[in-house]
């Protein structure tokens, strides 16, 4: 037995049945997760579209990067101001992480698709 296995086994079984859980629920999840999801407007300004985000465009981030924290996992919807004040999209596109709003163009998010 490797010492990972033997670590594993040490915790008792409900260690065991934790790690197997991960494993199996994991890729159900990544497979289930919708391509792109049409994020609302609100009644900040009129918006040529709504934004779309793309899920595939995020890809190389794990779903916990942003699920629940950032984004809960229901319908929701919020204003430039809100990704301006660090929220929402903004806790990444601050300029630091990822480009910033203010330096994209319109069409980045809002595209017809």
């Amino acid at each position: 037995m490797t010492s990972c296995t033997s670590a594993l086994l040490r915790g008792g079984p409900w260690r065991v049945g934790l790690v197997a859980l991960l494993l199996l629920t994991t890729p159900i999840f990544a497979v289930n997760s919708p391509q792109d999801v049409r994020l609302p407007p609100l009644k900040e300004r009129a918006a040529p579209a709504p934004a779309l985000f793309s899920h595939w465009g995020h890809s190389s981030l794990h779903c916990y990067s942003c699920h629940p924290g950032t984004f809960p996992q229901a319908r929701l919807g919020f204003t430039h101001q809100d990704i301006r004040e660090g929220r929402y999209c903004g806790r990444c596109h601050d300029g630091r992480a990822a480009k910033a709003q203010g330096s994209m163009n319109c069409e980045a998010c809002h595209a017809r698709h």
